[in-house]
């Protein structure tokens, strides 16, 4: 390999250390510390890779994940439910670079990732220690280290144990990811639980406020005309009397 070839690896690995991507394998690293330092994480089983080649001349190797549950991803906002995530090192035109600790997986496989934004890419956190195989054991999911998956307290841990570690670190848990089709389906039962075509709330509400202002109109134009029928009877019962009292008998007289 030629010392320019050296100068750029060198260059690409010192960035990735310096933003926290890619750190030396020299020991396990706690789960809580990993999840404290992660912009997202996935839950979900591995799809296929494929080998580019960075602006720095590099080689990294994009992982497509099918992603069942995640944190900091955003996948209802860009209505995704695959993620792409990169990892150092890779085989392009001939070109061979094998990065230590960098994980393998088989298409399907269950995994969790942690990882990290930078320059619009997603890059596995610390790389292959932050990768994890999902597996059955007995009733229990279990998430086993991909660099050391025979340590009992950093390469081991109950899923239901991990779920809780994020909620109480992120101060938020995983969320369930929608493919496009499901979001539209959802999209729609809401439409539908909407009022009727043509029909809206505002209207209804103007004809209810309209029919109260008639029945308060209507109300006290029954009590004007009451009030003016009260007036006209004891005007008439003022002038029987006025009358009655100039002519006591009641009887009119002869001249």
């Amino acid at each position: 390999m030629s010392v320019h070839i050296l100068k750029t690896y060198f260059t690409f690995f010192y960035l990735l250390a310096s933003m926290g991507i890619f750190a030396e394998v020299n020991g396990p690293i706690p789960f809580d510390q990993q999840i404290k330092e992660a912009d997202g994480i996935i839950v979900g089983h591995y799809l296929r890779s494929k080998p580019i080649q960075m602006e720095n001349g590099s080689i990294a190797t994009q992982m497509i994940f099918k992603m069942n549950l995640e944190y900091g991803v955003q996948s209802e906002f860009f209505g995704m439910e695959e993620v792409i995530v990169h990892f150092p090192g890779g085989t392009i035109n001939g070109k061979i670079f094998k990065v230590e600790a960098t994980p393998d997986f088989v298409s399907g496989e269950n995994v969790v990732l942690l990882i990290k934004n930078s320059y619009d890419r997603f890059w596995a956190l610390n790389n292959g220690l932050g990768a994890f195989k999902l597996v059955n054991y007995g009733k229990n999911k279990v998430l086993i280290n991909s660099i050391y998956p025979d340590n009992a307290e950093f390469g081991q841990v109950k899923l239901d144990d991990f779920e809780k570690s994020v909620r109480e670190i992120k101060g938020t848990g995983l969320k369930m990811v929608y493919s496009l089709e499901q979001l539209e389906e959802e999209s729609l039962k809401k439409r539908d639980r909407m009022p009727a075509s043509g029909t809206s709330v505002e209207p209804l509400l103007i004809a209810s406020s309209q029919k109260v202002e008639e029945e308060k109109i209507m109300t006290a134009g029954i009590s004007t005309m009451w009030l003016l029928m009260t007036l006209a009877f004891m005007g008439g019962l003022f002038r029987f009397f006025k009358k009655k009292q100039g002519n006591p008998t009641g009887f009119v007289r002869k001249i």
